[in-house]
C-alpha cells in the first residue's frame, strides 16, 4: 500500500510506504487500486477515490466538476463518518493514522454511471458508502486545503474513462447516398473493362496469321484480353472519384468557418459566438425534417424567479396578474417583488405562524446549496446574513433561497451535518441534518431529516412533484395528484384542495411548481427507519427496490405546507422560429419533464399550439386504455382526413402558395389539420415495447401540427428521437441545454447544444452549439439550405467530369484495338484532377448561393428543397453521366473528325483532346455556378489558363518520355488553325444541349428557386433603375426645409 501527494503543477504523484511516511513523486500511472491519494485545494484528482478525511473540520470538501459534466457549481463531498472520526487533530495530515484502519472496501464494478456509486467498508461494523463520498477522476479540488482518500478505481476504470467513448462518427445523408453512386461507378469502371479486355482479345484473334507490321504477338488472345483488362483498371480508374472525399472534408472545413463567422448567430449579452463541433455533417443541417426540443434553458431562459406561492391554502400572488390565458406572462426582467400579505403574515404571530414559518425552513433547509462569503467560500461555522453567497446546482434551488432570504429566512452555516437558520422573530435557529434524501427521478422529490438543537424535536422537510408529495399526503396516500379535476376525494383537506386550484392556476400562466410537505417524526421511528435504510444501502442483491422502498416508509403522512410558483420566461424570438420552422415544413416536438399544464402554457406562448387547435390529450394508465386512446384518435383522425378530402374536391380553393406546395411536393406539407397531440411519460412507456402501438402513434402525431410530450425521462427522450428517426425514416434534429438532453442530441441525426445555465454537458455532447435558440431557424433555413445546395451539386460535377475524361480514353479504344494506351501524357493524366479542374469547383461549393439569406428567412418555403432531397437524386446521377458520355463523345469524335486523314501524331491529338475536356468541364461549371464574385472568375478562368500555361512550360522542356513524347508538341499543335478550330467549338456543341434545357426549364417549367431567383434579380435591377433615377433628377441631395 501506498501513499501519494498530488500536485496540481504536473501529472505526477509523491509516494511513499506505510512505515517510512516519507513522500515521493509518482506518476498518475502508477496509481494502483488500494492506494491511498492526497490531493491538495486547485489540484486535479487522479483516481477515483474514497473520501477518507479532509482538512475541513466538519469533514467535507467541495469539487468542481466541470470537466466530468460541463458543471461549473461546487458539489460537496463528505468523508466517511467512522473515518473522519480516526483523523488526527494535528494540521500535518502527515500525521493520518493509518494504523487505526482497518477492514475492507466493497464496491460495485467499474461502470460509467457518475452518479451512482454504492458499496459498504467492512470493519467492525458494515459502513455504507454513496456518491457523496467519491470523488472522480479530473474533478478539481476546491476551497479545500487537502483531502485523502483510497484509490477504488483507478485507470481505464475510472468513471471519466469509461464515459469517454471516443470520437462519435456521424456519416450525413448525402455521404451514404455517394457510396451508392460510387459503387455504382465501379460497376462501370467492371464493364468498361470487360468491354476493352473482350475486344482486346477478339481484335488480337483477328491478327492471328495476318502480318501486322505493327504489331507483335506475344500472347494469346485470351491472355492478351485478360491482361488488358487490368490495363484498362489502370487506366480508367479515374473513374473512381477518390478525390471527392477529400473534397468533401475540405468543403466542410470551409463552411464551418463561414458558419462560425456568421455574426447574426454571435450573442453579444453572453459573449458566446455559434460553433460547429462535427466537420462532417453540415448538410444535413439542410435535410432535417422533425426538431425536438427541450423546454426548459432551450425554449426559456433557465432564470428563475419566484413569482408566487401558496401557504396554508392561502395564495401570495406578488402582484402576478391571475389572467385566464397563457398571454398573461408576467415579465422577468422585474425582480422579486416582496408581497405585503405574507410579510403582514410573517409579522403576524396569530396568523398561521407554524404553517408560513415551516414553508420557508422548508425551502432554507432541503437543498443542496453551497454556502460562500462575498468574494469566496468559506466554511466556517457562521458567516454574516449581508454576506452569504449561494452556489445552487438548480437556477429552480436558487430562486427558491433567494425567496426565502427576501424574507429574512437566511441558510449561514451548512455543513453535511448541521446548519443554521437566521430567522426574522427568533434569530438563528440550529439544526442537525440527521438524513438527506436526495432528488432522483423516479421519486421525483427530496427530503431532509433534521433536529431542531434547542427543542429536539425531529422533522421530515420533503419539496418535490404534485404528483409525488400529493400520494404522499396523509389523506392520498393511495390517490393520485387531483389536478386537473380528474377525481377528488370526500375526505380531501380543504387546504389541500385550495392548493391544487392554486397549482392549475400557476401551471396555467407556464410557471414551474413544487410542492412542499413536512412531517414531524419520533426518535424511536426515525431509529427504526435509519436502521432498514442502512440495511437497504447495504444490500447488494435489489440495492435500488430495497432502498426506494426504504424511502417511502418514511417519506409518507406528509403534511402539506404549500406551494410554489416559479418563472422562467419565454427566450426571445421563440415563438417566431417556431412558427417559421412550421412553415418550412419542419415538424417541431418539445420534449419536456415538466408536468403537463405547465408544458401546454409554454406552448401556447410559444406559438407551438394555437388558440383554434384541437388538443388531443393522451394520459394512460395501462397499456389497454392507452391502445384504446390511441384507436379512438386515429379514427377520428381518418373521419376528419376524410371530410376534409371531400371538401377539398368540391371546392378546390386556390391558395397564392399552391403551385410553390405543388412544386416541392407535398411528403413534408404541413399537416391538414389543426390538431395537437400531448400525452405524458407513462403513455409513452406504454407505447415504446409495442410495434403496433408505435406505428399507431406516429401515424396520429403525422396528421398533428404539434406533439408535446411531458413529464419524460432522458431516456425516454432518446427514445421518442429513436422512434421518428428510424420508424419514419427523416432527419432529426436534437436541441438540448442540459446533461439530462444528452441521450437525445447523441440519438439525433444533428445534435445541437444550447450553452445555458445547466452546465456545459450538453454543448459537449453536441454537433453544433449555440446561446439562444432562435439561431436554430437562421441555422438550418439558410446556413442548411446552402450547404445541402452547395455539396449536392458539388458531388454530381465531380462525377460528372471524372466520368466525362475517362470516357474520352474509352472512345481512343475504339480505334487502336483496345490496347489501354492512351494519346495524352502521364503528367497530364495525374493532374487533370489534381490540379486542373480541382480548385474552381471547390470555390464553387464553398461560396454559391442559389438564394440570399434575406429570401430564405423571409419566403421559408423554399427549406423543403432540401428535405426533399431534390437537389441529389437518383435520376439526377444518372442524367449526369448520360450528359457526360454525351460531353466526351463530342471531345473526341469532333477531333477526331478534324484531324481524320491528316499527319496528325499521337500526342498532338492529345493535346487536342486534353485541353478540349479541360475547357468543357470548366464552362459546364460555368453554367452551373449561380453567384458570382472575382473570386469565383479568378480560380474558374484562371484554371483554363494556368492548363496552357504550364503546358507550354512543360511542353518547353524535353523530358525524352519513351511512350508519349510532349517536346514542343503544343508549339507545332497550336500553327495549325484546325487545333484552334476543334477548342472553339468542341465546348459550344457538347455544352448547347444542357444550355437549351436550363433556358426551356427556366422560362416554362421554372422550379420554386429559379422563379425566387428571378424576383432576386428583377427586384434588384428595379431598386438599380429607381436610384440611377434618383440620382439624375437630384432627389438623393439634401431636402428643402420648410
Amino acid at each position: 500500500m501506498q501513499i501519494y501527494l498530488y500536485n496540481a503543477c504536473n501529472k505526477r504523484t509523491r509516494a511513499c510506504g506505510r512505515e517510512t511516511r516519507s513522500f515521493e513523486v509518482v506518476q498518475w500511472k502508477d496509481v494502483r487500486l488500494g492506494d491511498f491519494v492526497e490531493v491538495l485545494c486547485d489540484a486535479q484528482i487522479p483516481a477515483d477515490i474514497l473520501l477518507l478525511q479532509s482538512s475541513d473540520t466538519g469533514g467535507v470538501c467541495y469539487i468542481e466538476t466541470a470537466t466530468l459534466d460541463g458543471e461549473t457549481n461546487l458539489k460537496q463531498r463528505q468523508a466517511v463518518l467512522q473515518t473522519h472520526q480516526h483523523q488526527s487533530t494535528a494540521e500535518d495530515v502527515g500525521f493520518f493514522e493509518l494504523d487505526a484502519l482497518h477492514g475492507e472496501v466493497y464496491c460495485e464494478q467499474p461502470h460509467e454511471k457518475i452518479y451512482e456509486f454504492n458499496g459498504y467498508i467492512a470493519a467492525e461494523e458494515h459502513v455504507p458508502i454513496t456518491r457523496s463520498n467519491l470523488l472522480l477522476r479530473s474533478c478539481v479540488l476546491r476551497n479545500t486545503a487537502s483531502v485523502i482518500g483510497l484509490v477504488v478505481y483507478a485507470g481505464h476504470e475510472t468513471k471519466a474513462f469509461l464515459n469517454n467513448s471516443g470520437p462519435r462518427y456521424k456519416r450525413s445523408q448525402l455521404e451514404k447516398d455517394i457510396n451508392i453512386d460510387v459503387i455504382a461507378q465501379v460497376v462501370i469502371l467492371i464493364a468498361l473493362c470487360l468491354i476493352g479486355a473482350i475486344g482486346n482479345g477478339v481484335w488480337s484473334d483477328m491478327q492471328v496469321g495476318v502480318n501486322t507490321p505493327y504489331f507483335i504477338q506475344r500472347f494469346s488472345p485470351a491472355t492478351s484480353g485478360f491482361i488488358t483488362f487490368w490495363s484498362f483498371i489502370i487506366l480508367l480508374q479515374v473513374i473512381i472519384p477518390i478525390s471527392l472525399y477529400v473534397s468533401m472534408e475540405i468543403v466542410k472545413f470551409a463552411q464551418v468557418y463561414f458558419i462560425n463567422w456568421d455574426i447574426s448567430m454571435y450573442h453579444k449579452a453572453t459573449d458566446t459566438p455559434f460553433q460547429c463541433r462535427a466537420l462532417n455533417i453540415n448538410e444535413d443541417l439542410g435535410q432535417i425534417a422533425y426538431v425536438f426540443s427541450d423546454k426548459t434553458g432551450t425554449l426559456t431562459e433557465n432564470d428563475m424567479v419566484f413569482r408566487c406561492c401558496s401557504i396554508g391554502g392561502v395564495n401570495y400572488a406578488h402582484s402576478v396578474n391571475f389572467g385566464s390565458t397563457a398571454e398573461s406572462q408576467v415579465s422577468l426582467k422585474a425582480p422579486l417583488v416582496v408581497d405585503n400579505a405574507l410579510s403582514d403574515a410573517l409579522l403576524d404571530p396569530s396568523t398561521r405562524m407554524d404553517c408560513v414559518e415551516d414553508f420557508f425552513l422548508n425551502i432554507a433547509l432541503c437543498n443542496t446549496v453551497v454556502i460562500a462569503s462575498k468574494g469566496t467560500h468559506h466554511t466556517l461555522d457562521t458567516i454574516l446574513p449581508e454576506d452569504v453567497v449561494y452556489e445552487a446546482e438548480s437556477p429552480d434551488e436558487a430562486a427558491l433561497i433567494e425567496a426565502a432570504r427576501a424574507y429574512g429566512y437566511i441558510l449561514t452555516a451548512k455543513s453535511q451535518h448541521s446548519a443554521t437558520v437566521h430567522t426574522p422573530h427568533r434569530g438563528p435557529i440550529r439544526f442537525k441534518i440527521l438524513k438527506t434524501l436526495e432528488f432522483d427521478s423516479v421519486r421525483k422529490c427530496m427530503s431532509v431529516v433534521v433536529q431542531e438543537v434547542d427543542t429536539n424535536r425531529l422533522v421530515l422537510y420533503s419539496k418535490g412533484a404534485d404528483s409525488t408529495i400529493y400520494r404522499n399526503l396523509s389523506r392520498h396516500q393511495s390517490g393520485l395528484p387531483l389536478l386537473s379535476g380528474q377525481h377528488k376525494m370526500a375526505d380531501s383537506d380543504p387546504k389541500e384542495i385550495v392548493t391544487e386550484q392554486h397549482l392549475s392556476m400557476y401551471s396555467r400562466l407556464g410557471l414551474r411548481t413544487l410542492c412542499l410537505a413536512k412531517r414531524v417524526i419520533s426518535k424511536e421511528e426515525y431509529q427504526k427507519w435509519l436502521h432498514s435504510y442502512t440495511q437497504a444501502q447495504l444490500s447488494v442483491v435489489n440495492k435500488e427496490d430495497l432502498l426506494s422502498e426504504s424511502v417511502r416508509g418514511i417519506e409518507r403522512q406528509l403534511e402539506l405546507l404549500g406551494a410554489t410558483g416559479i418563472e422562467d420566461r419565454l427566450q426571445d424570438g421563440v415563438p417566431e422560429t417556431i412558427e417559421g420552422l412550421r412553415i418550412a415544413g419542419v415538424n417541431v416536438w418539445v420534449l419536456t419533464g415538466d408536468k403537463q399544464e405547465t408544458a401546454i402554457s409554454v406552448g401556447h406562448s410559444s406559438k407551438l399550439l394555437s388558440a383554434g387547435m384541437d388538443i388531443m390529450v393522451l394520459n394512460a394508465t395501462s397499456q389497454e386504455s392507452c391502445m384504446e386512446m390511441l384507436m379512438s384518435h386515429r379514427e377520428e383522425i381518418n373521419q376528419q382526413l376524410a371530410s376534409h378530402s371531400r371538401s377539398s374536391e368540391q371546392s378546390s380553393p386556390r391558395h397564392p402558395l399552391l403551385s410553390l406546395h405543388s412544386v416541392l411536393g407535398g411528403s413534408v406539407s404541413a399537416p391538414p389539420l389543426n390538431r395537437a397531440l400531448v400525452l405524458d411519460g407513462l403513455t409513452i412507456e406504454h407505447i415504446l415495447p409495442h410495434k403496433a402501438m408505435r406505428a399507431t402513434l406516429l401515424e396520429i402525431a403525422k396528421h398533428c401540427r404539434s406533439v408535446l410530450c411531458c413529464r419524460v425521462t432522458p431516456l425516454q427522450k432518446a427514445e421518442v428521437v429513436r422512434l421518428v428517426k428510424e420508424d419514419l425514416g427523416v432527419m432529426t434534429l436534437a436541441v438540448g441545454d442540459g446533461a439530462n438532453d444528452v441521450s437525445m442530441i447523441q440519438t439525433a441525426n444533428v445534435g445541437v447544444g444550447v450553452a445555458g445555465r445547466e452546465g456545459n454537458q450538453a454543448v459537449i455532447a453536441s454537433d453544433f452549439s449555440m446561446a439562444r435558440f432562435r439561431f436554430l431557424e437562421r441555422l438550418l433555413l439558410v446556413h442548411g439550405h446552402w450547404c445541402y445546395s452547395r455539396l449536392a451539386n458539388m458531388m454530381l460535377y465531380f462525377f460528372y467530369k471524372n466520368v466525362a475524361f475517362a470516357a474520352v480514353l474509352f472512345w481512343y479504344q475504339l480505334f487502336n484495338g483496345f490496347s489501354a494506351s492512351t494519346p495524352i501524357d502521364g503528367v497530364n493524366l495525374i493532374i487533370f484532377n489534381l490540379i486542373y479542374t480541382s480548385l474552381p469547383i471547390l470555390v464553387v461549393a464553398i461560396a454559391d448561393q442559389d438564394l440570399h439569406a434575406e429570401t430564405l428567412l423571409r419566403d421559408k418555403c423554399y427549406y423543403r428543397q432540401g428535405q426533399q432531397s431534390r437537389v441529389y437524386t437518383r435520376w439526377r446521377f444518372w442524367l449526369t453521366m448520360l450528359d457526360a458520355l454525351y460531353e466526351s463523345a463530342v471531345v473526341f469524335f469532333i477531333a477526331y473528325g478534324v484531324y481524320f486523314n491528316t499527319d496528325v501524331g499521337v500526342a498532338e491529338f492529345g493535346v487536342v483532346i486534353n485541353f478540349s475536356i479541360v475547357i468543357t468541364t470548366s464552362l459546364h461549371l460555368a453554367l452551373e455556378t449561380l453567384h458570382w464574385t472575382w473570386v469565383h472568375h479568378l480560380v474558374l478562368w484562371g484554371s483554363i489558363v494556368l492548363t496552357f500555361t504550364f503546358n507550354m512550360i512543360y511542353m518547353a522542356i524535353d523530358t525524352k518520355q519513351s511512350i508519349i513524347d510532349t517536346y514542343w508538341v503544343l508549339y507545332v499543335a497550336a500553327t495549325n488553325p484546325a487545333y484552334w478550330f476543334v477548342l472553339l467549338i468542341t465546348p459550344i456543341i457538347a455544352l448547347l444541349p444542357r444550355l437549351v434545357a436550363k433556358v426551356i426549364e427556366q422560362e416554362w417549367f421554372p422550379s420554386c428557386v429559379q422563379q425566387a431567383r428571378a424576383l432576386e434579380g428583377r427586384s434588384s435591377r428595379y431598386q438599380g433603375h429607381l436610384l440611377g433615377r434618383a440620382f439624375s433628377q437630384g432627389l438623393c441631395a439634401q431636402p428643402h426645409t420648410a
